[in-house]
């Protein structure tokens, strides 16, 4: 995977340890790009990372904990997260007015209509809740009664999130070299990897591309 990171960014630990992930992947065919801001409204909404693969756009929020709490992690429907002892998940962004999957539902909308008014066709972009745990937490399982279609929630788990990206790697075609390039160019940010065209399309694994080998950030993100 091309991993790219906005050198103007801060990352947190939680997203230091999903370039990690990314950075673990070499051979996942896919261009990540970390903390993006995005068109939306005459503003701007800032989005933690960008997955694009040939099948699928996807935006992730990542999520850590600011203290250790144990045990299942429940999303309601409505409101904010909790963990089964009743508490309130003490995860960034998790309140009564606001939460993990209402933020990245906010995001994904903006990206699909920036996306669309850029690329002049109709763009379906997925939504994804990655949760990473402090040192030594256990989250053993997740129960979610209800999310929005083709919105996911991940806690910490590689294996897992290597499956979601593959999951749908024998769907139709959908991102090519060219519309990832020309939405990375217009957010200016091309020049992470040279203004190439040909780095993005060797990430995505596209036929009779040459291997892009290992790639990494402008900036390697600080261990966690």
């Amino acid at each position: 995977m091309l991993l790219l990171v906005n050198e103007d960014a801060e990352l947190s630990p939680a997203e230091q340890r999903f370039a990690e992930w990314v950075q673990w992947s070499p051979a996942q065919p896919g261009v990540v790009l970390l903390n993006v801001d995005v068109p939306h409204r005459g503003r701007t909404r800032q989005i933690d990372a960008l997955i694009w693969t040939r099948q699928r756009c996807i935006v992730v929020e990542v999520k850590g904990f600011r203290t250790r709490q144990d045990g299942t992690l429940i999303v309601p429907p409505n409101g904010p997260w909790l963990i089964d002892d009743g508490r309130v998940a003490d995860i960034y962004g998790n309140g009564y007015d606001h939460n993990p999957i209402k933020q990245v539902r906010t995001n994904t909308l903006a990206m699909k209509n920036w996306a669309t008014r850029v690329t002049h066709t109709s763009c379906f972009v997925y939504g994804l809740v990655l949760v990473m745990l402090l040192p030594g937490q256990d989250i053993p399982a997740l129960d979610t009664q209800a999310h929005p279609e083709k919105t996911d929630i991940i806690v910490e788990d590689f294996d897992v999130f290597r499956y979601y990206l593959h999951r749908l790697e024998n769907h139709k075609v959908v991102w090519t070299a060219d519309r990832v390039d020309a939405l990375i160019t217009r957010l200016g940010l091309s020049h992470l990897y040279g203004n190439r065209r040909d780095v993005i399309a060797a990430a995505l694994g596209e036929p009779g591309s040459r291997p892009g080998g290992d790639v990494w950030a402008t900036r390697r993100p600080a261990t966690y």
